[in-house]
């Protein structure tokens, strides 16, 4: 069965950038409740995947859309999440995600830097939003790439000093530092940054941190996934004090640029928010992608 949801969710989501061992656990997830629509050939045609109050995946294959099914696994999706005792249903994060929120070619609010998948549309969102679900965000949500063949920053390299900062990959040693860091500047990535493996030298992720004197001013996620021939840079914080001193620009392009040394082709930056369209942009990275972080009040009052 779990390899069946892969395959439906890689058929119908080819574009989400999410590593596969991560989309397996998802997938395995004991406390998954799996609704599925099979056609005469017992293929699996359309799913639903709910945990919580959070539907992980709805999907039905192109050929069997607009006969009513997506329609049915939704409602159906509902009724388990009201059993669970819940009466709000969100759609994509949960207890971990698969994708953020609705895949959708809709800015909810003004955007900049660009440059969407081919084919991307609004139409699953507009599924959702004709069955109630609203953004519950104040901002888009969407993902980022850059081709690396485009990224030409070459000034500086990491272990640089730039401006006073000095820019370097941290060890261990560094940890208490980097919390202090992420704790000012968004608490909620410090339990990122708490993994250990990210500061074993033959990691495949790594921490880049801008160093002022003895404190970490700010910190970036590198990672390489070579299988995929992508990287990815995340997770950046800049404590507030050190802020206007472009730090969190410059760990972004030295991140980018030893993804580029590597030998990797593109470059990505998963679920962000309106802001870093610019930050991020103006290192070469465009929106690829939106989300609708839809929710939906199950209780019959109006959704907030």
């Amino acid at each position: 069965m779990i390899s069946e949801l892969f395959e439906i969710y890689k058929r119908n989501f080819p574009y989400i950038v999410r590593n596969e061992a991560t989309v397996l656990a998802i997938l395995k997830n004991k406390d998954n409740k799996i609704i599925d629509k099979r056609n005469e050939e017992n293929k699996l045609i359309g799913v639903s995947i709910i945990n919580e109050n959070a539907i992980i995946l709805l999907c039905v294959d192109k050929e069997y859309r607009n006969k009513g099914i997506g329609t049915e696994l939704l409602a159906n999706s509902e009724a388990v999440i009201k059993k669970n005792g819940y009466d709000e249903a969100v759609v994509g994060d949960g207890f971990d995600y698969l994708m953020p929120g609705v895949p959708t070619g809709k800015r909810y609010f003004d955007s900049q830097n660009e440059d969407l998948y081919h084919g991307i549309n609004d139409e699953a969102s507009t599924f959702f939003a004709q069955r109630g679900y609203v953004h519950s965000w104040d901002c888009n949500c969407f993902d980022m790439r850059l081709r690396l063949n485009e990224f030409n920053s070459e000034k500086q390299s990491i272990g640089d000093t730039i401006d006073g900062i000095r820019y370097r990959w941290a060890a261990i040693t560094d940890l208490d530092g980097i919390c202090q860091c992420t704790n000012d500047a968004h608490e909620d990535f410090t339990k990122w940054y708490r993994d250990e493996n990210l500061y074993n030298e033959s990691s495949s992720r790594k921490v880049l941190i801008a160093v002022n004197g003895d404190e970490v001013a700010g910190t970036l996620i590198v990672s390489t996934e070579e299988e995929k021939n992508m990287g990815s840079v995340g997770c950046t914080a800049v404590k507030h004090a050190c802020r206007g001193k472009h730090i969190a620009l410059n760990l972004i392009i030295l991140g980018t640029r030893y993804l580029k040394e590597t030998g990797l082709k593109e470059a990505f930056l998963g679920y962000t928010y309106s802001g870093l369209d610019y930050l991020y942009g103006c290192a070469g990275y465009k929106i690829c992608i939106y989300y609708m972080m839809a929710k939906k009040d199950l209780s019959g009052n109006k959704s907030k």
